[in-house]
């Protein structure tokens, strides 16, 4: 990887601090009595902005259909962050509910674009042999933005005025000020020039990014893979519409949208977003309540930290069987404990404690692995031309079921308290036997080899494009090519007589 790739690859995966700020900084606030009395808020409004919140981000991924395509991941990046910036001034200056519900809802639109174009983004992006490590750093990125929400909140709880709430609000603006800045700098995504026929300017992208001491004409290589597996498509005429007719398109829509939907019914939402509230009612004072949520949020990143280094070692599959032996247990001594707690009256402390380990044990399966898993695994098994608007449904499935939790869980734990999160460990043994039957290894593969794993045909392998890319430079030069120099110049040759149809792209 070169200093550029690597720069592009930071800056993408920075969409999920955006997020993971956003999405977290409610969390904290809920354990600001001046923020609750400001709004005189009770269960019911607490699960209405926290959904008004979540229903925006669904608008957002609904985008996301239309956008990335049409404008590029880039554009449409660039769109999300001038979003926010109206969103997170109406929080930040709102004086009553429905200004802030408002606010709310169009930084909700912000983040989920921004959210699920990023891993499109990044997966088009990435080497094939390190886009578990990509995936693995935009899971750090979401839990560090955690985190850090959370250690924050509990430093501006010590101010005693409604600055509180409004500035840890209102630091919302640093990622998306950073992310447009950034954007200045940012190519295209050269999958995406190519689906546009602008293959110049991929093969320029693909060079800065791609090219390195070790392999010089790897960037030609993908670059000839990429083209003609677009071809392919466009011969075929895939796309869109292609899912409604195409059995390996249908069946790879339903693993992503299945997965978002069962990596929600984890639980992990109601766990996060009100482990305040939990914490309070297992004993434990507002103060407290809000270090033991920073405590959570450290654990959760110190896990994506080590998904992010085994990924691509050990496989997308055996992550997520790591990741659910976790979940489940921790789900599983959850109940029980808090079962007995309140058998006990609410008197045993220890007990307590065991709650919160429980649920500390939780995020070690869900923040680094499953935060690594759901975001590689929803963009590399699409193919281009329908990449983004799967990845959008599958970030539109994510939201509304969260729409759902965040609405009732105030209200499940005021009726059934416990018994509540039976349903989540009942879901998560469902599907860890759903995914082991449906969903194959797509380790170091190519996104354009991946395709073959469904039934598809692949236009070229990377082995395939070297040949031909040798083969044309040989013939089409009428000499010997001495260097990869004169290779990329020949390069460029071929490309402008493929776009003047005066040879056909292989």
């Amino acid at each position: 990887m070169n200093k550029y790739q690597l720069l592009c690859l930071v800056y993408v995966t920075f969409g999920s601090i955006f997020y993971g700020y956003d999405s977290g900084v409610t969390t904290s606030i809920l354990g600001y009595n001046h923020f609750l009395e400001y709004f005189t808020l009770d269960s019911t409004t607490i699960g209405a902005f926290n959904s008004a919140y979540y229903g925006g981000a669904a608008v957002g991924c609904m985008l996301n259909w239309y956008l990335p395509n049409k404008i590029g991941r880039l554009r449409t990046i660039q769109v999300s962050c001038i979003t926010a910036l109206l969103g997170v001034s109406l929080q930040t200056g709102a004086s009553n509910f429905a200004t802030f519900c408002t606010g709310r809802v169009i930084g909700g639109i912000a983040c989920g674009i921004v959210f699920s174009v990023c891993p499109t983004y990044a997966s088009e992006i990435s080497p094939p042999e390190i886009r578990g490590f990509i995936g693995g750093v935009y899971a750090v990125n979401i839990n560090f933005a955690y985190m850090f929400t959370e250690w924050i909140g509990l430093g501006f709880w010590y101010i005693e005025s409604n600055v509180s709430w409004r500035l840890l609000l209102g630091l919302q603006l640093v990622p998306a000020v950073a992310m447009l800045i950034g954007s200045i700098w940012m190519p295209f995504s050269p999958r995406w020039l190519i689906l546009k026929d602008r293959n110049e300017e991929a093969l320029e992208v693909l060079k800065k990014m791609h090219r390195s001491t070790r392999d010089e004409t790897f960037y030609l290589r993908e670059y000839h893979q990429i083209r003609s597996q677009i071809d392919l498509d466009k011969r075929e005429r895939l796309g869109v519409r292609s899912i409604l007719s195409k059995k390996s398109y249908q069946k790879r829509l339903v693993i992503i949208i299945g997965t978002a939907l069962f990596q929600q019914l984890t639980g992990v939402i109601p766990i996060q977003n009100y482990q305040v509230i939990i914490y309070q009612r297992l004993g434990f004072s507002n103060l407290l309540s809000l270090v033991l949520t920073g405590v959570y949020g450290t654990i959760a990143t110190a896990s994506a930290i080590m998904a992010m280094f085994f990924c691509d070692r050990i496989g997308r599959r055996k992550l997520v069987f790591v990741a659910y032996a976790i979940m489940i247990s921790a789900s599983l001594i959850l109940v029980v404990l808090w079962a007995r707690y309140e058998a006990s009256g609410s008197t045993s402390r220890g007990l307590g404690i065991g709650v919160v380990f429980s649920i500390y044990y939780f995020s070690c399966g869900y923040s680094g692995p499953m935060n690594t898993f759901w975001p590689t695994y929803s963009a590399e098994i699409l193919p281009t031309s329908i990449r983004s608007f799967g990845v959008a449904n599958s970030y539109l499935t994510f939201n509304c079921i969260i729409i759902l939790l965040v609405q009732v869980t105030p209200l499940a734990l005021d009726a059934i308290s416990w018994r509540y999160f039976l349903i989540f460990l009942i879901m998560d043994i469902i599907f860890i036997v759903a995914f082991y039957v449906y969903c194959p290894e797509t380790r170091k593969k190519t996104l354009e080899e991946i395709e073959a794993l469904f039934g598809d045909d692949v236009a070229e392998t990377l082995e395939e494009a070297g040949k031909q890319v040798e083969a044309e430079a040989a013939v089409g030069t009428h000499a010997h090519v001495e260097d990869s120099d004169d290779l990329e110049q020949h390069q460029h040759v071929r490309v402008q007589e493929m776009e003047k149809g005066s040879s056909p792209c292989v």
